[in-house]
């Protein structure tokens, strides 16, 4: 199991700073009111959206069993990311997360990919979220009033997702995780009441079908991108550790907690779905943006259905919007750290001096998933190429973490680490070959405008760092202080 240290978890020893940068830390520090259930909570919100669309295209790839084994793969890497990811997230507490531990590792260079990596991530994952979430509205308006065009309803209704959670967001973090936390208990009650619904409708020859695998192994592995969905962007709890209460304790057991959870939501939700769905292939359909409802019309069909249906699927608009919170959150807190630091514009560092939010990165970033929820008006495949983008880079960064976990271990050996990753070396070397071998899936999906997606907003990236921004970075960052204090002051344990 983990391993825990006496020493002190502060990340910036204060003893050696001075008095501008003590000042300086100070005001550009976030509130901490979060613990262990809020991380938990946190955890399984952010990610619990992946039960309720965005899989299924793996579905009509791979077929019934081929989307348990690609599954089980995903739960197995997130499983073993989550416990490495534990050890840099403590021992590091900064909302910048990949960002400090690029830079504390290699470099400045190294620091910006990694946190362009996650915001990239954290941004397609919530462009995707608002418009799903738009389209679930969109099944439930359509219930009770037919005719209704479906397009625009589902823009109206991401747009108002988008603007009603950029308050939230501002209002304070320690609001936002208790209503955050509510919304995943309705989420998993949805789920739940999905589950016992579809009881009567379940028939195990769809799962056991002849022969098993009903795409071969092939499908098996083109399913992986669209299975990464089921979890992915738990590690956007790594960027709560600034605003949680003795990090040390809340985020490994927030984490594991959640992802425990999550791995009995993903296999109970995929037995349900694939085996009371009448045809894989159509709940498989990548461009169903509902698919919980569309196999719960399919068990219970006919008018008589409806009261119970829409009921069900109101509540599950609580998976949907709890998982776009704890997007916007990690959105929000990139862009903030990588502000602050100075590799991206500063005015994204900026706080509200009551609140200590990042108003200004909620505001922007806001404005701009609202300006891909109005592209995907005029493009079906938008929430497909939303989901795919957020994977890739994701694995991206997942690599880089773990190269930085083993480069840390050897250039700092007595660097404060009050969490340790079980099973070093083991676990990250296992995070870095799963991570790479489902970024490998990619070249098979046939889905070009996802790598050429990836390519240009890299290449934006790291042409504003590497022709603007490595000037100008800021030396009263947390993270480049703790860089320069950890040399200063580091001592043997």
């Amino acid at each position: 199991m983990s391993e825990l240290s006496p020493k002190s978890d502060e990340p910036i020893d204060g003893a050696v700073l001075r008095p501008d940068e003590r000042k300086h830390v100070d005001e550009h520090s976030l509130n901490k009111p979060m613990g262990t259930v809020q991380i938990w909570a946190l955890g399984v919100g952010a990610v619990i959206t992946g039960e309720y669309f965005g899989w299924n295209g793996g579905l009509g790839v791979a077929g019934p069993t081929g989307m348990l084994i690609a599954s089980l793969f995903v739960c197995a890497l997130y499983m073993a990311w989550v416990l490495a990811l534990s050890e840099l997230s403590v021992a590091m507490p900064f909302a910048g997360g990949p960002l400090a531990y690029g830079r504390r590792a290699v470099g400045p260079w190294l620091g910006f990919v990694m946190g362009w990596s996650m915001f990239l991530e954290s941004l397609f994952a919530t462009i995707g979220t608002a418009i799903a979430t738009g389209g679930y509205v969109y099944f439930i308006l359509n219930l009770l009033i037919d005719g209704l065009p479906a397009g625009k309803v589902t823009t109206a209704a991401a747009l108002v997702t988008v603007a009603l959670f950029a308050v939230l967001q501002w209002i304070g973090a320690k609001e936002q995780a208790k209503i955050m936390e509510w919304m995943t208990y309705g989420a998993i009650i949805a789920l739940v009441w999905f589950w016992i619904a579809c009881i009567p409708g379940v028939k195990v020859e769809r799962i056991l079908t002849e022969p098993l695998l009903n795409h071969g192994w092939e499908g098996v592995i083109k399913a992986i991108p669209f299975a990464i969905w089921w979890l992915v962007i738990i590690e956007s709890v790594a960027l709560a550790a600034e605003e949680a209460h003795e990090p040390h304790h809340s985020i490994p057991r927030g984490l594991t907690y959640a992802q425990i959870t999550l791995i009995v939501l993903v296999v109970l939700t995929w037995f349900f779905a694939a085996a009371a769905g009448s045809d894989y292939k159509k709940t498989g359909d990548a461009n169903l943006l509902f698919p919980l409802p569309h196999v719960y019309s399919e068990v219970w069909p006919g008018k008589s259905h409806s009261p119970h249906l829409i009921a069900f699927s109101i509540l599950a608009i609580c998976g949907m919007v709890a998982s776009y919170n704890g997007m916007i959150f990690a959105v929000s807190r990139q862009s903030f750290a990588m502000g602050r630091a100075g590799y991206l514009p500063s005015i994204l560092g900026h706080l509200h001096p009551v609140r200590r939010t990042p108003d200004v990165s909620i505001g922007i970033w806001s404005l701009v998933i609202a300006g891909f929820v109005i592209w995907g008006y005029f493009n079906e495949a938008a929430v497909l190429v939303a989901v795919l983008t957020c994977n890739l880079t994701a694995l991206i960064w997942y690599v880089l973490a773990m190269i930085c976990l083993f480069i840390l271990r050897a250039k700092e050996p007595h660097m404060p680490r009050p969490y340790k990753v079980p099973l070093y070396p083991l676990l990250p070397a296992l995070v870095i070959v799963m991570s790479l071998f489902a970024a490998f899936v990619y070249g098979w999906l046939q889905a070009p405008i996802v790598l050429w997606l990836t390519l240009g907003m890299y290449g934006i990236g790291l042409a504003y760092f590497f022709g603007y921004a490595r000037s100008r970075l800021s030396k009263h960052a947390p993270e480049e202080l703790a860089v320069r204090t950890a040399s200063i002051g580091e001592t043997p344990e």
